[in-house]
């Protein structure tokens, strides 16, 4: 048995906490566990109904606290693995073969048991609908063996995907999505589910998931259920975030001591999210002037990137990394020469690069080349004041080296729209990943997710495609995982070239802040057990967290 399988069996078999206590949320006292929390996961408009958990916008929760994947894979910490609806896996034929067992038991929530045949039409669904194959997996067959074995095979070996295969694959029921004739467009407005919740009900103002009462794992979830809410800006989710209305969040606090914190010093908690996402510009490398290698190294080289840090970012983050890659969390893997170099700010190269490739500054003061101006515009979600803060900075900064950058603010569904489909010259936003060095660079550089332009990317937006990073991705999905020497060598090849070509510019190795409030509810992660991820807008670590919630009373 390997060591992943080893693992899962031990954990299937771990006792977990288990706490009960009273009160509504909201000050007010009721029956031991009858507690609904409210949750903000950043919504800054009316939420819209989709539930579908292949589409990139389905609301905050859809994902492992309704629909939930075969194994857990905890983002907070390395090589953590649970069983979720798998108990265990073994690769075969040389990783092109995965066999899963089925979780027994498990019934979905109109009461329906569930079974392999669930896993295997799911899968069969992604293989024959590519829209909803956005992790590009090489999937040829899924087969049912028996009401509790699933045989996958693929064209090619997978060991690096598991992650993509089991553990972000959301398992749907046959009995309902055999009859959809869309997959892709159906926005699922009563989801059938076997997560801890189930959705009570829905309005543009919030929604709330009450307890799922067939959920498998005895004793869970401990409250009653969670309600999201949306505010219009972030300044009015911090304020009621402060008032105590929320008990969970995760947004930007300037000075989050002094405006959190401070204002009820027993309950107002935070966790820094350290080495989960890497800020980025991403520019459109189908669209001129970003398919020039010399005007991103130009406006990489213009920025200031300590002082957008400090000025932007409250000095939460830290200096990101040309590798791409987060620190010290993946410093084994990346190349030596690579693991302390710094990205250079130097203004007056950054202009003898563009002089160098042909562009001209012009009478006000922008360069120019073929009748172009060094002109375009970034993309933001409204409402995101650091980001919106950090390029403020940067519009000054690429201003005083002949480049014009604007800024353009728009909803978070239209954002989600546009960086999907490539509607944008530039957009600001995070990259992340699955869990592994390998996940960080194919869902961020890998030709396979990525589209044209119209169509949607998975998760490429930026449309970057080099046949040496394709190649070093393939060969580490064909070679097993405890042969770390050979996968590290594939990792250094891509860094060479993301380097040479920063196809994105970084900004800074992220932080993220969560906000909670313990008067109500605990059991939240902390750094002492981080035992998921405890922000409140990601699958799955979110769906972890809330059904270990712990209510107080």
């Amino acid at each position: 048995m390997s060591r992943a399988r080893r693992l899962l069996a031990a954990l299937a078999t771990a006792s977990l906490l288990a706490a009960a206590g009273c009160g509504d949320g909201r000050g007010g006292s009721t029956a031991a566990g009858e507690k609904i929390i409210n949750v903000f996961s950043g919504a800054n408009a009316g939420f819209v109904p989709n539930f579908n958990p292949f589409s990139q916008n389905s609301v905050a929760g859809t994902m492992s606290v309704l629909y939930e994947a075969l194994i857990y894979f905890n983002g907070a910490r390395a090589d953590d693995v649970q069983p979720q609806l798998a108990t265990g896996y073994e690769f075969a034929d040389n990783g092109r073969t995965l066999n899963l067992t089925i979780r027994e038991g498990v019934k979905w929530s109109d009461g329906t048991p569930f079974s392999a045949e669930d896993v295997a039409f799911t899968f069969t669904l992604i293989r024959d609908n590519e829209k909803l194959n956005v992790n590009g997996l090489p999937l040829v067959e899924a087969v049912a063996t028996d009401p509790t074995h699933v045989t996958l095979r693929f064209s090619q070996g997978v060991y690096t995907r598991l992650n993509l295969i089991a553990g972000r694959t959301y398992i749907v029921p046959k009995h309902i999505w055999s009859t959809i004739a869309d997959p892709s467009a159906f926005t699922n407005e009563k989801p059938v589910v076997t997560g801890a919740f189930t959705v009570a009900s829905f309005s543009q103002q919030n929604y709330v998931l009450e307890r799922n009462p067939h959920y498998w794992e005895a004793g869970k979830p401990k409250i009653k259920g969670m309600r999201f809410h949306q505010f219009a800006s972030a300044d009015s989710a911090i304020a009621a975030l402060a008032a105590g209305q929320l008990d969970w969040a995760g947004s930007f606090i300037a000075d989050i001591d002094k405006q959190y914190v401070s204002k009820d010093p027993e309950h107002n908690r935070y966790l820094n999210e350290s080495q989960l996402y890497l800020t980025n510009l991403i520019p459109n490398l189908d669209k001129a002037p970003f398919d020039s290698v010399a005007v991103r190294q130009a406006i990489s080289l213009a920025l200031d990137r300590d002082q957008i840090i400090r000025l932007a970012f409250s000095g939460y983050g830290r200096e990101a990394s040309p590798a791409q890659l987060p620190r010290p969390l993946w410093d084994d893997y990346i190349k030596p020469e690579y693991k302390n170099r710094k990205l250079e700010f130097d203004p007056a190269r950054a202009e003898q690069t563009l002089q160098q490739d042909g562009w001209v500054k012009g009478g006000d003061g922008i360069y120019a080349k073929a009748g172009r101006r060094l002109s375009f515009t970034v993309k933001v979600v409204q409402g995101y004041n650091d980001y919106i803060s950090a390029l403020q900075i940067m519009t000054q900064s690429l201003k005083s080296v002949g480049i014009e950058m604007k800024t353009q603010e728009v909803s978070f569904t239209a954002f989600s729209t546009d960086q999907q489909t490539g509607d944008f010259d530039m957009i600001i936003t995070n990259l992340y990943s699955e869990g592994t060095a390998y996940s960080w660079y194919s869902r961020a550089f890998a030709s396979k997710t990525t589209a044209p332009l119209g169509r949607q990317a998975g998760s490429n937006y930026g449309r970057y495609r080099n046949p040496t990073v394709d190649a070093a991705l393939l060969a580490m999905e064909n070679t097993p995982p405890d042969q770390r020497d050979a996968i590290k060598e594939q990792l250094f090849k891509i860094q060479d070239v993301i380097v040479a070509e920063l196809p994105y510019i970084p900004l800074q190795q992220s932080s993220s802040l969560i906000e909670y409030r313990t008067e109500n509810i605990t059991n939240f992660p902390t750094e002492d057990n981080h035992y998921a991820l405890t922000t409140p807008y990601n699958g799955p670590d979110m769906g972890i967290v809330a059904k270990n919630l712990v209510p107080v009373g």
